[in-house]
């Protein structure tokens, strides 16, 4: 997608283009049951189908652009690929057009007959996923978990306090005629409303790094423990939001770890572009026990490779490319990670475990997994971070304290 994105000049272009995209994959469970209502032997060509979905989402979503203007830009794309399926494409569209009163009357007949199928198809959800986080909040929780990651979301920025701060931040955001809104849970963090402010002279002297709220909170909760820490290790830093956050406030410094080389340069340049002297940054894979680092940290950030589901929002594929086979795996990937970091500590250290998920398998029954193997830690508190009620990703934090004295 950012390949194609960056050969659209015209900013308008840009912003349609990843509004059908993320468009689609938000609701392509609705979008194909239109479909499949008009067209009963299904769509065989795979590329057919995808012009099918791109329109189909610009008739239900899309009220600035005229329905012929739809219909007529996909026969056109359609004739490309094969012009004699120009005619079929144009009969689907149009079938839809005439017939949407009574697709829409179908699927309401399918919520009163099975009401979790209903929603699959309305708020375009894998099954499993609905049964999954139903059993962790139950039902009514779980609609308005989905329903909230189906909304767009704002840039999301964090202020880099070692150059600058909110008032002179967002003066030059007004100036340079940005629409902005700081966040009322950590005034640090700003939506950008409107406008691209990665092509701004602000990001490339390191005024700013991007980042959620969700993720800042790690740190944002518990700034007094990382004032007091000297020593921190973030296993799984990339990109570097939690591993920055912590540089911003300690006494001391960070070792910011990674497995990816590419990631890593990532991580360093923004080092450099944000002006941090207390990072180190170490190629380190989370799933071997590093001796060199063995009870050397303060602090742990374990911030673990995860299924992700509370990142739909700004990544919708994750509805369509993880399975429930992937939550158990992770799970257990977790755990192995986390019997690593325990050696990693202090005593009296504390352990940061946290993900971008949603669901107990990787959140809460992780820890308790820990717990039970490792009896010399103490849970200190548990966070879920509902996406609806904190308006931002979807997130868990797991505070754990390593028994003993510094």
């Amino acid at each position: 997608m950012e390949k194609f994105h960056q050969k659209l000049k015209n900013e308008k272009d840009r912003a349609l283009f990843v509004e059908l995209v993320h468009g689609v994959l938000r609701y392509k469970s609705l979008i194909d049951y239109y479909i499949n209502f008009v067209a009963k032997k299904g769509v065989k060509d795979k590329r057919i189908l995808n012009i099918l979905r791109v329109a189909t989402y610009e008739l239900l979503f899309l009220e600035k652009i005229p329905e012929y203007a739809t219909v007529n830009e996909a026969c056109e794309v359609a004739s490309k690929i094969n012009p004699h399926l120009k005619a079929f494409v144009n009969a689907i569209l149009r079938n839809i057009i005439r017939n949407k009163n009574q697709i829409e009357e179908s699927l309401e007949r399918i919520k009163d007959v099975d009401y979790k199928s209903y929603l699959s198809i309305k708020l375009s959800y894998p099954r499993f996923l609905i049964d999954y986080l139903e059993e962790s909040y139950g039902l009514e929780k779980t609609i308005k978990i989905l329903e909230f990651l189906n909304t767009k979301p704002p840039q999301s920025i964090k202020i880099n306090t070692k150059k600058t701060n909110v008032n002179t931040l967002t003066q030059e955001l007004e100036k340079n005629g940005f629409k902005y809104e700081i966040n009322s849970r950590n005034n640090e963090i700003v939506l950008i409303l409107k406008g691209n402010i990665k092509e701004t002279e602000l990001y490339k002297e390191g005024y700013f790094y991007f980042q959620d709220l969700a993720s800042s909170l790690v740190v944002k909760f518990n700034q007094e423990d990382f004032k007091r820490a000297k020593k921190v290790i973030d296993l799984c830093a990339a990109p570097g939001g939690k591993t920055f956050n912590c540089a911003e406030v300690i006494d001391g410094f960070v070792v910011a770890c990674d497995i990816n080389e590419h990631k890593l340069d990532i991580l360093r340049e923004n080092i450099l572009r944000l002006g941090f002297d207390n990072i180190i940054v170490a190629k380190s894979n989370a799933e071997v026990f590093n001796p060199d680092f063995a009870e050397k940290f303060d602090i742990v950030i374990a911030d673990l490779p995860c299924t992700g589901f509370g990142a739909i929002r700004k990544k919708p594929d994750i509805k369509w490319n993880k399975s429930y086979q992937d939550i158990e795996n992770l799970h257990e990937l977790q755990v192995r990670i986390l019997d690593n970091s325990a050696g990693y500590l202090k005593r009296g250290g504390i352990l940061f475990y946290s993900t971008c998920t949603l669901g107990k398998k990787e959140n809460e029954e992780t820890v308790i997994e820990f717990l039970e193997k490792h009896k010399d830690f103490s849970l200190v508190s548990l966070t879920t971070i509902f996406p609806d009620e904190f308006e931002c990703d979807g997130f868990f934090i797991a505070k754990l304290r390593k028994e003993g004295e510094r």
